[in-house]
């Protein structure tokens, strides 16, 4: 290995008696020890003018490299992102909240369902598609989101997608598993108990305690929202706490990582992960709630501090473990942190009128919309929105 090192693709940090040092590129690191980093820094020399014994120094960090893979040009035992892995479906427009940031729902948006012809073809040509992902080999061949406005408004589709789908799947020798997000208002026996029994997985959309949750999740008439989580809390405390809670950052709560984080510790959930505020649909217009980068990144690190503590053991502070977990295991897993995200990619939304989206945030009104519709006539909808010309520029971004 004598080629020439590119510093210029390496982040180096010191840490301690130690370097860290990460490919960029690819998301590779390792730690060079102190009596190392000088050969480290002959990596970007030609070989020929050095001296012999700079030259082996040179080589054992070139071999410490190679092991790890950093600078490696070469991709082809990459892990593989092309292959359908997640399909968005958005059962519905309609939602008993307000919630001042919504990001899916523009002003002059109507109420309107996605049919269930329209969901099961979709879902059909999806898992006929589907492999299972780079980096997930136990995992399921498809991972089907549930997704709104409000999707439990519509619990009777969701059942009878779940129940085709699974069948779908069996003849298909394929596993689908099913997830989805909700504000559990309309929690109830029968929705719980299909829930367990399907395995079907729900994420709660809450923002933290009521004073933080109740200034932008609303109903229509003003009123907060957290009440009803308190309700089904109540209820069914053991499916709810198995539940886990995503929670929108705006300027409003840029600040407040840690209190949120203890307080859905203290009630006993399993986890709490965030999604950053998008300016698009209802909030377009809200320039107020953008949050600051370095204000969240120092709440991060308050967060991250407390975890180092042991503060949170045993709780998934997601916020800190998506970014940890794509350090120690190498990146890949994670669809959006990754070098090739996993837009077009991985994952394709199918909206509540049958459009095909790359990713459910992109902006409906932005060059990157709409890359075709679901049509009961034809039997590769997916796949040809798959080789359209917008979704080849978004595959073709390097991030």
């Amino acid at each position: 290995m004598s080629r020439v090192i590119p510093l210029s693709s390496l982040s180096v940090l010191p840490v301690g008696e130690r370097l860290f040092v990460m490919d960029r590129q690819r998301g590779r690191w390792l730690f060079l020890e102190n009596h190392e980093v000088d050969a480290f820094k002959l990596l970007g020399r030609q070989p020929e003018d050095l001296t012999e014994a700079d030259r082996q120094c040179r080589q054992g960090v070139l071999d410490r490299f190679r092991d790890a893979r950093l600078g490696d040009e070469d991709e082809e035992d990459e892990p593989k992102h092309g292959d359908l892995n997640t399909l968005i479906l958005k059962v519905t427009k309609v939602c008993n909240y307000r919630c001042k940031y919504c990001y899916d729902m523009e002003p002059e948006d109507g109420s309107s369902h996605l049919s269930a012809a329209t969901a099961l073809h979709a879902l059909d040509e999806a898992i006929e598609m589907a492999r299972r992902p780079a980096g997930a080999p136990l995992g399921p061949d498809l991972t089907v989101i549930l997704h709104g406005g409000e999707p439990t408004l519509m619990f009777p589709l969701i059942e009878r997608i779940v129940l085709e789908g699974e069948e779908l799947g069996r003849r298909r020798g394929k596993e689908v598993r099913f997830s989805g997000q909700t504000n559990l208002s309309r929690i109830d026996e029968s929705f719980v108990n299909f829930s367990v029994d399907h395995g079907l997985a729900w994420g709660i959309s809450l923002d933290g305690p009521a004073p933080i949750n109740d200034r932008l999740r609303t109903t229509a008439n003003g009123q907060g929202t957290y009440g009803y989580f308190e309700q089904a809390l109540r209820k069914f405390p053991s499916f709810v706490k198995d539940c886990g809670v995503l929670s929108v950052v705006t300027a409003l709560t840029q600040d407040k990582l840690l209190p949120i984080a203890r307080h859905f510790r203290d009630l006993g959930m399993v986890g709490w992960g965030w999604t950053l505020f998008q300016a698009i649909g209802q909030a377009r217009d809200e320039g107020g709630l953008r949050f600051s980068t370095d204000r969240l990144i120092e709440s991060w690190n308050e967060l991250f501090e407390a975890v180092e503590r042991g503060e949170f053991d045993g709780f998934d502070v997601h916020p800190v473990k998506s970014y940890l977990d794509n350090l120690a295991k190498g990146p890949g897993s994670n669809m959006c942190m990754r070098r090739h995200c996993g837009a077009a990619r991985d994952l394709m939304s199918v909206s509540f009128d049958g459009t095909i989206e790359a990713c459910d945030c992109i902006d409906r009104k932005g060059p990157l919309a709409n890359l075709g519709l679901i049509q009961l006539s034809s039997t590769n909808n997916l796949e040809a929105a798959r080789h359209s010309d917008k979704e080849e520029l978004i595959r073709s971004r390097d991030v």
